[in-house]
């Protein structure tokens, strides 16, 4: 199913021009859930008018950071920089030559374009995330948070509320479990503890021994953390999935008739971070019940949006232990006694469960949820828009062109430059002008 993502950026785009009344530059990944640096690019081209230029008119206005698909990391980004085609080009030896950093050094994570804020804003999707306090202090980025996956999702599974879903059992438990790399570790020993606790005959799932991310077998992965790793052969006993990347992003009629509840196998489990993505809500999209293996207090979240979640059918208590291995444990356990149950206890239980599950695709798929995720964005839009008015100083842009124009070099370059990464002597007159005069607004106001 090709989804096309930059829609939802338009969106983002429009409101955010709307409560900041004027230009907002916009990146994103694209193509969509990359996280290749190089791929975090403008949304759009601002169009050229009055002789302002595209590159002169990200350096006059704010700059929203979309990393709202993926978790955050910035220990990745600090290494894994933006690449330039000319980092030694004549600009930057200019710079150098009179003792500036030039701006291929001023690179340090996602924020990269320098524009002439002393603040931009980062669109991010996690709660209790150590990564945003990395953010703000270095990166001088304001969050923003919302629910992105909530959008997507709905955009993703519509189809999904036109269905009529025929049950037809074959199998307890749904578990879609295909990539194990980077946060997706404990996957594997998941797989593991279903073998162990006989619990495999009872499951739709399947298993891949080769991680297609990475290519690479899981005997000669290194765990980062090595309570993950199988103490069976995993493929002795499970199908290794013919799913290909963008499954998530899907769903299947008949994998869902033919079961009774899913077990979501979030990306982040092994982590203190809130993100849910859209794994969370296909089942909830699909009105199946489900078991929820992420991070400790995400079927608390979930209820913070309006979701109704099990507790009255079984025991949901493994969502509130936060060490990982004894909450994964706990969820095999949950499935060991859903197993055990008599069949009329289990023809009791199912009919209650799919209340639950009906009521949560109801309200999924309603206006008032939709509004609710884009009142939040809004919101908190809103909230670092006035931020950003409180911290938007110009001056450090205004004073290091101005000791640079001193050079006769650096005017040359300026004034012949043709390459549009690099500024130009008018564009730099036209922001400076512009910085100045906002300057003076700012000070008739804190008088006034």
């Amino acid at each position: 199913m090709n989804i096309p993502l930059d829609r939802l950026y338009y969106f983002i785009n429009d409101i955010a021009c709307k409560i900041y009344n004027d230009y907002v530059v916009i990146y994103r990944f694209w193509p969509n859930g990359s996280k290749n640096i190089n791929d975090l690019n403008l949304l759009y081209e601002i169009n050229s008018d009055f002789g302002v230029t595209t590159r002169c008119k990200q350096t006059m206005f704010p700059s929203l950071w979309c990393n709202d698909q993926e978790p955050l990391d910035h220990e990745f980004y600090s290494t894994n920089l933006r690449c330039f085609s000319d980092p030694e080009s004549e600009w930057d030896k200019i710079l150098k030559l009179h003792g500036f950093t030039p701006d291929n050094d001023l690179i340090k994570n996602l924020n990269y374009n320098r524009n002439m804020f002393e603040k931009n804003l980062l669109l991010h999707s996690e709660k209790r995330s150590s990564n945003l306090k990395k953010y703000q202090l270095d990166n001088k980025l304001i969050p923003v948070y919302y629910w992105s996956h909530a959008v997507i999702a709905r955009d993703w599974f519509r189809y999904a509320e036109h269905e009529t879903f025929q049950k037809n059992i074959k199998n307890l438990f749904l578990i879609y479990n295909r990539a194990w790399s980077g946060t997706r570790e404990y996957r594997l020993r998941f797989s593991d503890l279903l073998i162990e606790r006989g619990l495999v005959d009872q499951c739709q799932t399947s298993c891949n021994p080769i991680d297609s991310d990475i290519n690479l077998h899981y005997s000669d992965h290194t765990f980062k953390n090595t309570q993950w790793q199988p103490m069976h052969v995993l493929e002795n006993f499970l199908q290794p999935t013919t799913a290909g990347s963008n499954s998530s992003a899907d769903f299947n009629i008949n994998d869902y008739n033919s079961t009774n509840i899913e077990v979501v196998l979030e990306t982040l489990f092994d982590d203190d971070r809130l993100h849910l993505t859209e794994k969370s809500l296909r089942p909830i999209a699909c009105a199946q019940p489900f078991i929820l293996a992420g991070t400790h207090s995400s079927l608390e979240y979930l209820r913070s949006y309006g979701f109704h979640t099990f507790s009255d059918v079984w025991d949901e208590s493994y969502d509130q232990i936060q060490d990982p291995e004894k909450r994964l444990t706990a969820i095999i356990e949950l499935m060991q006694q859903i197993v055990e149950w008599t069949p009329e206890e289990r023809a009791d239980k199912m009919i209650q469960a799919r209340i639950i599950a009906d009521y949560n695709r109801q309200w999924f798929f309603s206006k008032d949820f939709f509004n609710l995720i884009i009142k939040e964005l809004k919101t908190n839009l809103k909230l670092a828009f006035d931020e950003l008015k409180q911290v938007d100083n110009y001056q450090a842009w205004i004073n290091r062109y101005q000791q640079l124009m001193q050079y006769p070099k650096v005017n040359d370059f300026l004034n012949t430059n043709q390459n549009p990464n690099f500024p130009t002597k008018e564009s730099v007159e036209y922001v400076m002008n512009l910085a100045k005069s906002w300057l003076a607004e700012t000070a008739n106001k804190s008088k006034s």
